[in-house]
């Protein structure tokens, strides 16, 4: 038993070992690739002095200690992000859905859905087998550490997930006012871009991620003169019905000259069917939703005031004839 255990530990040992010598490898790379980068701008003229050589600019610490550690778990993300294989197109999509846009989001994603946890099980194990008791049994704390680190590495999905229905929920609650807006607008005789543009601008108060998201197309739009693959291009960003409805209203508009005005107002009309519909539906759920109160809150107190009266009475007769 005392050799098993001792197995265990240096395995764990050499495991935790061989992370922290990953880590000091990706440092001394990102610290290289760093001081590369800061050169060459040096000599683009885009950077001046020794900041720009070492990489270090006059920043306070705790700011320049976030962006090393940033790179360096983006650095690690990128290595696991390849072993991910097919998963990664879906995780970039599930990113770019709750809002996270950044080149780094998936590196970073990687980091803490592989190396987080199992570093995480690997600093515990070792901390088991260094505290623990002669005689004490290692199968609960061990498999206490095993099942933190799957919480975390489950956590994470669960947190994405999370952000991005909110987000999801946010821009759908948009949309009725992008095409009330877009109605108007067009009516008074703007074109689709310029209507999609102003529009985009005056709902970016009261829905920030919608009028983001409707921006970058027209930007898309005018950066690239592909109104066809910026739609589909904002239909993966925000996988909703609307916004796919919505996307295939302007490509059909582009394609077959339908007036902009003419569409916007018809997918208005059917918008606001179908928000009608889900309302009907709703109210159709509640007798059932109200059943489970209805049985366990409201009938008891009718019991006692029916049943009461009489149980008391009862109650007095029988003590009343003893």
């Amino acid at each position: 038993m005392l050799n098993g255990d001792s197995s265990i530990f240096w395995l764990a040992f050499g495991g935790l070992s061989l992370g922290l010598l990953a880590c000091a490898a990706l440092i001394a790379d990102a610290r290289t690739k760093s001081v590369t980068e800061a050169r060459l701008m040096c000599a683009a003229g885009r950077a001046k002095g020794r900041d720009a050589l070492t990489g270090e600019p006059d920043a306070p610490l705790l700011t320049r200690a976030r962006s090393a550690l940033l790179t360096i778990i983006a650095r690690m993300g990128e290595r696991l992000s390849v072993l991910l294989g097919g998963e990664a197109s879906k995780s970039a999509a599930d990113l770019r859905s709750a809002g996270f846009k950044d080149r780094d989001a998936l590196m970073i994603y990687a980091f803490a859905k592989t190396l987080l946890p199992l570093a995480t099980a690997a600093i515990g194990i070792a901390w088991v087998m260094l505290t623990r008791a002669p005689h004490e049994a290692l199968m609960i704390p061990l498999a206490t550490k095993v099942a933190a680190a799957l919480a975390i590495s489950k956590g994470v999905d669960i947190a994405l997930d999370t952000m991005r229905k909110n987000r999801l929920n946010r821009i759908r609650a948009g949309v009725p006012d992008l095409l009330e807006l877009l109605v108007i607008t067009s009516e008074a005789g703007l074109g689709p871009q310029p209507a999609l543009q102003r529009v985009a601008r005056e709902i970016a108060v009261a829905h920030p991620e919608l009028s983001a998201e409707v921006l970058q197309m027209v930007a898309e739009m005018r950066m690239t003169n592909d109104r066809r693959s910026a739609y589909e291009s904002l239909s993966d960003r925000v996988p909703l019905p609307e916004i796919g409805v919505f996307t295939q209203t302007l490509d059909q508009s582009d394609r077959y000259g339908t007036p902009f005005s003419k569409a916007m107002k018809t997918l208005m009309a059917e918008m606001r069917s179908d928000r009608l519909l889900r309302v009907e539906e709703k109210a159709a759920r509640l007798p059932v939703i109200m059943t489970v109160p209805l049985i366990f809150c409201i009938m008891p107190a009718v019991f006692v005031v029916l049943i009461g009266p009489a149980a008391i009475s009862i109650i007095d007769n029988i003590f009343g004839a003893g």
